[in-house]
C-alpha cells in the first residue's frame, strides 16, 4: 500500500488509498509523521508492504517502506 503526502498551494494532504477524502495538514512534518504511523500500523496488522511517498511540485520521493 502506498500512502502519499502531497503539497499543493502550501497545504499538505495525506492521501490514503482506501479513504475517500484526503486529510489536510498545515505542516509537512506533521503530515509525514501521520502517514508514517499509518504505514507502520498497516504493515504491523497485515504483514503486507506499506510505503510513504512525498510529492511536492513536480517531484516525489519514496521516503519510507515497511516490508
Amino acid at each position: 500500500m502506498m500512502i502519499t503526502v502531497k503539497c499543493e498551494d502550501r497545504r499538505w494532504r495525506v492521501i490514503h488509498p482506501t479513504h475517500p477524502e484526503p486529510i489536510g495538514f498545515a505542516n509537512g512534518a506533521v503530515a509525514f509523521d501521520f502517514a508514517d504511523a499509518l504505514a507502520r500500523e498497516h504493515h504491523a496488522e497485515t504483514g503486507l508492504a506499506s510505503a510513504v511517498r512525498v510529492e511536492a511540485l513536480d517531484a516525489f520521493v519514496d521516503a519510507v517502506r515497511y516490508d
